[in-house]
């Protein structure tokens, strides 16, 4: 099955479809147009790759999208326009390589999977709205960093997965240190923690989110804080409990090159 079957459109009290391990290819804008009452919609482990604008346009009771696992590259801005009863959308193990403003729309989403993909690179409204969010899947991606504003508005985020990134060790990420520091139970799984100087932290007892070490040019360092694309945030804010280990900030060479030793790992 390369395509959505038209037989599907005289089924006007669907609430559940699940086309789950075919061969569907793309999504017409027509293709779902009078599935209206549908509420839990599973397109997992196909070959999509082409989604055109207003497809899901008609599916205003949607609550549940599965779009995982297939070949989708590419996140226009209204691609889901319409789904404002939509609670869960799993796009993870797609070839997605940015965000931009796709989900803003959604203000109803709880649940948001995009791990697994090929992301290095989110707009800094791309979460915009989405005030109900409470899980975020960006495990296995190719971010280095975060734009400084993501999480702003996301007041019921209760887990961000950020695993398995390559994230880059530099005043750029301060600002996520910050954010973490009343909000302990929200970073899950990140892969490497900042050890403290050899002197003062012995490897074995690792300080977790320690940045303090954090290069600044002269004149920045000499006001006490770091700016990063207008950002100000205090390079030293108090370290974190043991059993959160900020990871997925650091690489490993990054350590050896000024000698902090290796990097702790946690699951």
């Amino acid at each position: 099955m390369r395509y959505i079957p038209q037989a599907f459109r005289n089924l006007s009290s669907l609430t559940r479809l699940s086309l789950e391990g075919n061969h569907v290819e793309a999504i017409g804008r027509d293709s779902l147009k009078d599935l209206e009452t549908l509420y839990d919609l599973n397109l997992r482990k196909n070959r999509i790759w082409m989604i055109q604008n207003g497809a899901f346009a008609k599916l205003l009771r949607l609550g549940t999208l599965n779009l995982g696992h297939n070949f989708v590259t590419d996140l226009p801005n209204q691609l889901f326009e319409g789904l404002i009863q939509l609670k869960t959308m799993h796009l993870e193990a797609n070839r997605i390589a940015a965000v931009g403003c796709t989900f803003r729309r959604l203000l109803n989403l709880r649940n948001l999977y995009l791990n697994n993909n090929q992301i290095s690179a989110i707009s800094d409204s791309a979460f915009l709205h989405l005030n109900k969010l409470h899980f975020l899947h960006l495990s296995r991606n190719n971010l280095s960093s975060l734009p400084a504003r993501l999480f702003a508005e996301m007041t019921e985020l209760k887990y961000v997965f950020l695993s398995h990134n390559p994230w880059r060790c530099d005043c750029s990420m301060l600002w996520f240190w910050r954010w973490t520091a009343p909000r302990r139970a929200v970073i899950e799984g990140l892969d490497c923690a900042f050890l403290g100087a050899p002197n003062t932290t012995a490897p074995e007892q690792p300080r977790p989110g320690d940045l303090g070490d954090c290069t600044m040019p002269p004149e920045l360092a000499a006001e006490d804080k770091c700016r990063v694309a207008g950002t100000s945030v205090a390079p030293r804010p108090p370290a974190l409990p043991g059993q959160l280990m900020l990871l997925a900030l650091a690489c490993h060479t990054w350590y050896n090159e000024r000698g902090w030793g290796t990097a702790a790992a946690t699951s």
